[in-house]
């Protein structure tokens, strides 16, 4: 899998393995494959790394998965280990606390990409080359990826690490991802004295809103308001100040040490998003491989952020499919890569299935209105889950 044949701008290469997107998943695939002694290429649509968010959780079954990529010592420095979360009702004076088991940070993006990619070798990621479409050679079953530069790319294996709006997906035939009526606001702040939050997860509620602060560091807090139906005007806000503005017009009511949080965050690291995710019941049946072309990561089962689960996966994703690709003998050909790819598919599906209906219940349970509906959805998670709402972090995805 090591062919590795480039060409002038608008004629065909030749190459093992092609990931389409250079984030986190795409990064990580790279690296398990580097450190499997496999090359690959990843191509990126934008002109320089890309870490949208701002801020990202990553829960002990990722860090498991960090360590086999050798970057978790690095990362570790970069973040606290939160100790728990607390829980509360603004309008209420209780608080449920929730003491962590295990480890649990929250990374900058740009830490965890920038780390990822200065462990890959030179010239594994080309940036600005945006894919247009893939196709199957009629005789070869061989992968064809066509860029919007004009040029052609074959490849032995093609994965597609590019979210949810993935180009890989769509040639699978994946259904679209479909978006919940929320939109999330999310930023950085630094306080230079140092914060009051200790090392622990906030999540603040009220009618229509979700609060959510996590400690990065002494200084460095992330949050996110997550908003349920905000008047229309405001879901194509692009404008930093003016989505802060919202968020902090939503967020009447709140503790000033929370507003000032939100009021001093670094507005270059501010978005809103709608949120969007696979539905539990297409990712039974969807066809996530074709011959050699496959998904990871959004592109595979883009989730809400209601369990912190959706960075983690996808590293784990890229654990399983540098080790089913490794498994492959070089005599094996295009079926041994196909059989191989069958297997990571067969292997992550459950894992995946199960995360995501824990978060689409999670995310159902703050858009439903009806009294009833959240005691039923409860209920559901109460038995689905027996009651350990965390156990979902306990999962090992084994070593490289």
């Amino acid at each position: 899998m090591a062919v590795r044949k480039e060409m002038a701008t608008g004629e065909e290469e030749l190459h093992g393995v092609l990931i389409v997107g250079g984030g986190i998943c795409g990064l990580a695939t790279a690296l398990a494959l580097h450190i499997k002694g496999i090359d690959s290429l990843v191509l990126e649509k934008a002109e320089s790394l890309r870490a949208t968010g701002a801020g990202i959780s990553i829960k002990v079954n990722g860090w498991r998965a960090l360590e086999q990529l050798k970057v978790s010592e690095e990362l570790r420095k970069l973040a606290v280990n939160l100790t728990g979360m607390d829980r509360k009702d603004i309008h209420d004076d209780r608080v449920k606390k929730v003491s962590y088991r295990s480890e649990c940070r929250c990374l900058k993006r740009s830490d965890l990409v920038e780390t990822l990619a200065r462990h890959l070798p030179g010239g594994c990621i080309r940036f600005g080359c945006q894919v247009e479409a893939i196709s199957l050679d009629a005789v070869t079953r061989c992968p064809i990826v066509s860029t919007s530069d004009g040029s052609t790319i074959r490849a032995k294996v093609v994965i597609g690490c590019d979210g949810a709006n993935s180009v890989v997906a769509k040639f699978l035939g994946l259904k679209p991802t479909r978006s919940l009526p929320m939109w999330a606001a999310r930023a950085m702040t630094t306080i230079p004295e140092g914060h009051s939050f200790r090392n622990r997860f906030l999540n603040l509620v009220s009618e229509g809103i979700s609060f959510r602060l996590v400690p990065m560091d002494d200084k460095t807090v992330y949050f996110a308001a997550i908003q349920r139906r905000p008047p229309k005007e405001r879901t194509n806000i692009r404008d930093p100040a003016l989505i802060r503005h919202a968020a902090l017009q939503a967020m009447q009511g709140y503790p000033e040490d929370v507003l000032d949080v939100v009021r001093s965050c670094d507005l270059s690291t501010m978005s809103l998003a709608q949120i969007c995710y696979r539905p539990p019941w297409h990712l039974v049946f969807q066809p996530f491989q074709e011959g050699t072309v496959t998904v990871a990561g959004d592109a595979m089962h883009a989730m809400g952020p209601f369990i912190g689960q959706g960075g983690s996966s996808s590293l784990e994703d890229a654990i399983v499919i540098a080790r089913r690709l490794a498994q492959t003998k070089s005599d094996d050909g295009a079926k041994g890569i196909e059989k191989a790819l069958v297997s990571y598919v067969k292997e992550r599906r459950v894992r995946i299935l199960r995360l995501s209906v824990q978060a689409f219940l999670n995310g159902q349970l703050i858009v439903a209105t009806s009294k009833l509906m959240k005691v039923l959805i409860r209920a559901a998670l109460a038995v689905l889950f027996a009651g350990n709402s965390d156990r979902h972090s306990d999962f090992d995805c084994g070593s490289l």
